[in-house]
């Protein structure tokens, strides 16, 4: 018999598709759990109280059940706020998704450790480097590798995380009915294949858009215990992420380069970060290892930041 629909998965669902009504206006309106009986009365009901127009409402509702059915057919999972399966990370941060679609194995949303690797899309050298083996330390220390499928640092985070046979997560930016960038299909697919899953707050047929691309990144903080920055500078993307884990309370570490990378603005984002002691410096594998060692609850978590480095070392050393 198929499962149905969840109450609150419709209602929300439904609500978001009214212009001016988003995920936080539809989580005031849907504030807890929907039973699951004359669920469409209910809704219009709630819906009504807050002075929405019945027949858009109504209109809506019947789109959302069609919606809804072709997610399933596609082998998309999806969760409201409300329903049991939703990452209890999540629950947590200040600006939850209404809706997660998921594609894939949802173990992993729910791991008892988990890293986001992130940084910019065009690393350098070194960065690229870094990011492929930080991603595979933490996977072999069974850490789930969260990162948004982004050309770049996110890209080789997630083949690290591969490399180590481990379990990767990839936030995206539009409907799970699209790849994007389309280059990293494959890599999408070799998440799947190896247990990982593609997660997005958005709905089929949803295009990337660019304001879609900040908001992600406080799901790609909000799912994993801590957040490694790679490689950013100043005013790159990547600081969306860092002040999303910022307001999450979760550890925030960067990659401390050695000096002849220092003149690079890709990474004059991480130098500033561990001079204000905002983030943690990691210089190699070891402090890698005993950043990931401290992390047990990224909401009580603290530690002192590690920002006096010996000598600077070569880029061959660093024993990622």
């Amino acid at each position: 018999m198929k499962e149905a629909i969840s109450a609150s998965s419709a209602a929300l669902t439904a609500l978001m598709k009214v212009k001016g009504v988003g995920r936080r206006a539809a989580l005031r309106i849907i504030n807890s759990p929907l039973p699951q009986d004359d669920v469409k009365y209910r809704f219009l009901n709630l819906a009504a109280q807050a002075k929405l127009p019945t027949e858009v409402l109504s209109e809506a509702w019947e789109r959302t059940q069609d919606e809804l059915e072709r997610t399933r057919f596609e082998g998309i999972k999806f969760f409201s706020f409300h329903d049991e399966g939703y990452p209890k990370r999540l629950r947590n941060i200040p600006d939850p998704p209404a809706m997660l679609y998921v594609k894939g194995d949802v173990a992993g949303l729910n791991a008892p450790k988990s890293l986001a690797v992130i940084g910019t899309r065009e690393p350098t050298q070194y960065g690229e480097k870094v990011a492929r083996r930080s991603a595979s330390t933490a996977a072999e220390a069974g850490f789930v590798i969260v990162s948004g499928l982004a050309h770049g640092c996110d890209t080789y985070g997630h083949e690290g995380c591969l490399d180590a046979h481990g379990t990767g997560i990839a936030v995206m930016a539009h409907g799970l009915d699209k790849i994007y960038p389309a280059a990293n299909r494959g890599l999408a697919g070799r998440l799947l294949e190896f247990g990982g899953c593609l997660v997005s707050e958005y709905p089929l047929g949803v295009t990337p858009m660019r304001q879609a691309f900040a908001e992600r990144d406080r799901i790609q903080s909000g799912l994993s215990d801590a957040v490694l920055v790679i490689e950013t500078d100043v005013k790159g993307g990547t600081m969306h992420t860092v002040r999303f884990s910022r307001e999450q309370h979760r550890a925030l570490a960067c990659i401390k380069h050695p000096s002849n990378w220092n003149r690079e603005d890709k990474t004059r984002g991480n130098q500033q970060l561990i001079a204000q002691n905002i983030a943690r410096g990691v210089s190699d594998g070891a402090e890698l290892i005993a950043f990931l060692n401290k992390i047990k609850d990224a909401r009580s978590l603290t530690f002192e930041t590690n920002n006096k480095s010996p000598a600077d070392r070569s880029q061959t050393s660093m024993a990622f």
